[in-house]
């Protein structure tokens, strides 16, 4: 990774600690020649309600939790911004629904922490979101 990838990793690590869910802090930043599109972090949908409580509950909090990955794109295109062609910087491995959205959404590079950086439980997901990554042609670096 040059400077400007490590400078893009550390906005999304920024971006992760704006996450309320107790558990797992995820940030993600869309990137185009050097210049942010958009940010997104793990966290319900803008004006649902993010109390503890539910961030306790595994059941509520998995269903209504909204990726950083997902996040990002959608404040991407609530802002008008063109994600084709460009660079998601991510501190957490995307899931496989993450990678269909990155694909769908026309980015060309992803840069993530390598999959076994995360708990075991999501390496399955992080295998096949590989898979449908590198057959669509995405580009991963890991770090």
């Amino acid at each position: 990774m040059n400077k400007w990838d490590e400078r893009f990793v550390r906005i999304a690590e920024e971006a992760a600690s704006w996450s309320k869910d107790p558990g797992t802090k995820v940030g993600a930043v869309l990137v185009n020649d050097k210049r942010i599109l958009a940010t997104g972090y793990n966290g319900f949908p803008s004006g649902i309600s993010d109390s503890l409580e539910r961030y306790l509950d595994r059941e509520v909090k998995l269903a209504y939790t909204v990726h950083a990955e997902v996040n990002a794109l959608l404040n991407a295109a609530k802002n008008g911004a063109q994600t084709a062609g460009s660079t998601l910087y991510t501190t957490f491995h995307p899931c496989v629904n993450c990678a269909a959205a990155v694909i769908q959404g026309g980015i060309t590079t992803v840069v993530s922490p390598t999959v076994h950086s995360a708990p075991e439980r999501w390496w399955d997901s992080f295998a096949r979101a590989g898979e449908l990554l590198l057959e669509a042609g995405v580009n991963i670096i890991y770090y």
